[in-house]
């Protein structure tokens, strides 16, 4: 019988798991080296089948079990976590993409915004009742979702008001400062929670409570704490401005150093607040969609610079620029959201109020086309230059008489509400670049790039508008913008709605309670 065993074993393949399996039932007295020689396999191998006859006894099995099966509704509610516009954003560039199993091949990258372990407290604190450990959070990461530090995440414009605060709990090294106190700080998180209420109401979250905790005792705190420690001076970076600043490093005096990052948490408090609100109400908006409401998401990108194969040296310091702008639109039929995404095209390059305006003259009515609608919710971010001024407050105003539809405006928080319509924006001129590298510099797509996208995308629709009509649409406005009065707190505020009184009213955030009236001689 052993000598059968042994011809069995030298017949199978090294990797078949027969082989282990026939070493379990040798005598067992025989020892690890004189397993290995008679069936001459290595020592290695020989040791693996005795331990594996010691738990498992003869013919133990090999094949490891399968552990808890984890639901697909499950694995898809984690996935979908990770791409929220909460946790994660939108990385706008050209070349941010990477190559995933889908229909198109190819997936925009996502910054996440948490660590992996906050991101996992997350979504245990938001789904108690899905049991998911930790390891298999971090596995189903998908793989377009990629962590701060990743290769080319160095450029992520990210929001200055959070930046700075961790900056500067991170230059103290808040975390090991204060574990043996009462109170310990681990994150930016942690401060607020100690200069609000228990039960935070608005006002609280706002900063406008007068109950909620001084920020001087956690100042004076983390004071006694340094001087424990003797550190009498700090040094820490510090952007300087959004998107595009600069990271400036200091050194001051601790005094100084508690000093400005009180004002910094105080500035955060509401920031924190309102930028968690205007996501919460966003997503909340697109998948709670009345019939004939239409949420439109909209910005500039940024401009499309012209690329030929083979350019003389004098077109790489002359070149020609186009105006960008991807829209992307939510709206309800037949009980299910759908969306549609369009970019406009202009050589003319002024991103203005009027331009924006220019745009919706061709937007409203593609539309209508569509669907009947009743009301246009607009989304964009808080650029003061053509989305958050008086002359874009007075066209709101006027929306109904001009587009023959309501409409209303909100604001994402600074420095956030990277949406779908970024993502649009990068794919449609980096497929631009790519196309127009391939073709004869006779065939570049200089003057024909409207034709190129209306053929080439099946799925964005292509609209050029020139500088003629944004001009004439200058002309038309002329004589609104100069009646358009002032808006007081305008930058504070990030819902715009018009009454039926045709009066503009203004709230902190969309879902607030309250806010304030302007009043317009129309």
């Amino acid at each position: 019988m052993l000598s059968d065993l042994k011809e069995k074993f030298a017949t199978l393949e090294k990797n078949d798991l027969l082989r282990l399996k026939i070493l379990t039932i040798t005598p067992k007295s025989w020892s690890v080296k004189k397993l290995s020689e008679e069936f001459h396999c290595s020592w290695k191998f020989a040791k693996k089948a005795k331990d594996l006859r010691e738990t498992g006894g003869i013919f133990a099995e090999t094949t490891a079990r399968n552990g808890k099966f984890l639901p697909t509704s499950y694995v898809q509610k984690i996935v979908d976590f990770y791409e929220s516009d909460t946790n994660s954003r939108v990385i706008p560039g050209m070349k941010d993409v990477i190559s995933v199993k889908n229909e198109d091949g190819r997936c925009l990258k996502r910054l996440l915004l948490f660590d992996l372990r906050g991101l996992f407290l997350a979504f245990k604190e938001s789904n108690p009742d899905i049991k998911v450990g930790f390891s298999k959070f971090a596995q189903l990461r998908p793989r377009q979702c990629i962590l701060a530090g990743s290769s080319g995440t160095h450029s992520v414009c990210v929001c200055t008001i959070h930046q700075n605060c961790k900056l500067m709990l991170d230059a103290v090294n808040i975390t090991k400062l204060t574990e043996k106190s009462v109170k310990p700080i681990s994150d930016y998180k942690d401060c607020l929670q100690q200069i609000t209420c228990t039960d935070p109401s608005e006002e609280c979250s706002l900063g406008e409570c007068e109950k909620c905790p001084n920020i001087s005792e956690l100042m004076l705190n983390v004071q006694e704490l340094l001087e424990e420690q003797d550190i009498y001076n700090v040094q820490f970076s510090s952007w300087t401005g959004t998107d595009r600043s600069t990271l400036q490093t200091k050194i001051v005096p601790t005094i100084a150093f508690l000093e400005e990052l009180s004002n910094k948490l105080n500035l955060l408090k509401p920031h924190s607040f309102i930028s968690k609100q205007q996501s919460q109400f966003f997503q909340n908006k697109r998948e709670n969609l009345n019939d004939g409401e239409v949420l439109v998401v909209l910005d500039f990108s940024e401009n499309y610079k012209y690329v030929v194969q083979d350019a003389s040296q004098a077109f790489h310091f002359n070149n020609d620029q186009c105006t960008v702008f991807p829209v992307v639109y939510y709206y309800k039929e037949n009980q299910e959201i759908k969306h549609k995404s369009i970019v406009f095209l202009s050589d003319s390059t002024r991103h203005d109020t009027a331009s924006v305006y220019t745009i919706q003259k061709m937007l409203i009515p593609h539309i209508k086309k569509i669907l009947d609608v009743k009301k246009i919710i607009f989304f964009s971010d808080g650029a003061k230059q053509h989305f958050k001024n008086k002359y874009q407050m007075i066209n709101l105003i006027h929306y109904q008489d001009d587009f023959d539809v309501s409409a209303e405006w909100h604001v994402h928080a600074t420095a956030h509400g990277k949406s779908a319509s970024d993502g649009i924006g990068a794919l449609y001129k980096r497929e631009a670049a790519r196309y127009s590298l391939m073709c004869k510099p006779s065939e570049a797509i200089v003057s024909r790039l409207v034709e190129w996208g209306q053929n080439h995308f099946e799925s964005i629709t292509t609209i050029f508008y020139s500088r003629q009509e944004h001009e004439k649409v200058e002309r038309f406005l002329k004589k609104r913008f100069e009646k358009a009065p002032a808006v007081s707190g305008i930058l504070k505020n990030h819902c715009f709605l018009v009454n039926e009184k045709r009066e503009l009213f203004m709230k902190r955030y969309s879902n607030a309670s309250f806010g304030s009236t302007i009043v317009y001689q129309v």
